[in-house]
């Protein structure tokens, strides 16, 4: 069974929230995938999981013309409102079977996307598939099971306070997480010259969402399956560990970015 957050009804109802308090955070990985993608002017660029759509107008900002992809509608229409005269084109489509043709982009690229896809396999294969010969990929995931922000601040405050890790929401961003296999999913799937970077980038938090117990806090999937007192504690100890002047908290969070050439390869990957 799919967590909610793998659904497109979530990322429907979540769109205005993901904008006003996760893209000033996730956006700063999208400008560092656009860097690493070394973009040309002219080239054409697949933005797999675009969300609101802030790699799909760097890119298109740094030359590319861009074709952005979300399974949620509300994405895309959040997107199209931003596009102005760029060179984007926004589509709701699934990243898992692209209605895309072979060898059609020079960069596909996905930022914290393709884990949350139920067969994220499929979401590698299609990337591959889609690139022309000597194209390039950039995934990027995070550098842990939990993600960022509460997500990974509570996970270890769980750990700490039960002495046992918090359950992981989505298989994927475990095995993921892991550079050796998160460069051997691009190998699998046909790209060579494989780089891992990372890049680190701050979160920052509303301290008043843990001090009143928000319901963003308290119903976080990293709290299941614990009776309130546990939860409460874990809460604390959340806090505590945050730190910040009361107001702010800034969590920093790190992103490791693949990169994958298709075949055949002409260069290596530096970044």
């Amino acid at each position: 069974m799919n967590a909610a957050i793998q659904t497109a009804a979530f990322w429907d109802a979540s769109a205005d929230g993901y904008i006003a308090s996760a893209e000033p955070f996730t956006g700063l990985f999208c400008a560092d995938a656009v860097s690493l993608a070394a973009i040309e002017s002219g080239m054409t660029l697949l933005d797999v999981a675009t969300g609101p759509g802030a790699l799909a107008l760097a890119a298109a900002r740094a030359g590319a013309v861009v074709t952005a992809i979300d399974f949620s509608q509300t994405m895309v229409d959040r997107l199209t409102q931003r596009i102005d005269d760029l060179p984007v084109q926004a589509h709701r489509m699934d990243g898992q079977a692209l209605d895309l043709p072979d060898a059609s982009f020079d960069r596909a690229c996905s930022v914290f996307g393709v884990p949350l896809f139920p067969d994220w396999r499929a979401g590698l294969r299609e990337m591959a598939r889609v690139l022309k010969p000597d194209g390039r990929a950039v995934v990027a995931v995070a550098d842990n099971a939990y993600g960022f922000g509460p997500n990974l601040l509570l996970a270890r405050a769980r750990a700490r306070v039960t002495g046992q890790p918090a359950p992981v929401e989505i298989t994927a961003w475990e095995t993921l997480a892991d550079p050796e296999r998160l460069a051997e999913e691009l190998r699998d799937v046909g790209l060579d010259a494989i780089g891992i970077h990372e890049r680190t980038h701050d979160f920052v938090l509303d301290a008043a969402l843990f001090a009143t117990r928000h319901p963003m806090i308290l119903n976080n999937p990293v709290l299941g399956g614990l009776d309130d007192a546990a939860r409460e504690a874990v809460i604390a100890t959340a806090m505590i560990d945050a730190g910040g002047d009361g107001k702010t908290i800034r969590l920093p969070g790190t992103a490791r970015f693949a990169i994958g050439t298709r075949g055949p390869v002409s260069a290596g990957v530096t970044g």
